[in-house]
């Protein structure tokens, strides 16, 4: 491990310690291995507009795992991942919950095809598609989505992948609360989240599909 693996690492622990979350050696590792990735690939591929590592821990890595707590289901649809984010991150760090990857782009998703291989993510299954266009044979317990758009677009386009009792898991930044004006006060809980290096407000919106 060189010098800036090892500064990465240890910023990645300083988080996870913040927000007290325990993963083992095994799955930092593999986190390392994909920041590695992420990396290597952007150059090339232009997968995300954050170039330094350690905002990329930040910003990605660090984002991603703030709802990890609040994973309480077996199956996740991310919708709209990009370089993974988070959907690849929860398959790490929660091996026993079965996450499905959806990007409509061909290089996004080329890319986590890659990931999955190189980390034998047996938990993990990658789709290139539209959402809209996506018939899933078995509905998701919950779908997921970082940014991928408002949320009445985000139910409106994956309501059709989501069980009766399923639940959306939206994150979002301080612009949600006007998006939540559309919303009875009953119909979505408002989490905020913590993020460590982060100076922004960060939400987790849960929505129950059978409030609507």
């Amino acid at each position: 491990m060189n010098g800036t693996e090892k500064k990465d690492r240890d910023l990645l622990i300083e988080g996870l310690q913040r927000m007290d979350l325990k993963l083992s050696d095994q799955m930092i590792d593999q986190l390392m291995t994909y920041l590695n990735l992420v990396e290597k690939w952007n150059r090339v591929y232009n997968l995300t507009a954050i170039r330094e590592r350690d905002e990329m821990i930040k910003l990605h890595f660090l984002d991603s795992l703030s709802i990890l707590k609040h994973m309480l289901v077996k199956n996740i649809l991310d919708v709209g991942s990009g370089a993974g984010f988070p959907g690849i991150v929860l398959a790490i760090t929660k091996p026993e919950l079965k996450v499905t990857v959806m990007d409509s782009v061909n290089k996004k998703t080329t890319f986590m095809q890659q990931v999955k291989s190189e980390l034998s993510l047996t938990n993990l299954d990658v789709l290139n598609s539209r959402v809209e266009d996506y018939q899933p044979t078995t509905l998701f317990e919950a779908v997921t989505s970082r940014a991928f758009s408002n949320l009445k677009n985000m139910m409106s386009l994956t309501q059709h992948t989501l069980q009766k009792e399923g639940v959306w898991l939206a994150m979002k930044s301080k612009d949600v609360r006007e998006e939540l004006e559309a919303f009875e006060k009953n119909q979505y809980t408002l989490i905020p989240l913590e993020v460590p290096f982060i100076n922004a407000e960060r939400y987790l919106v849960i929505l129950k599909k059978d409030n609507f």
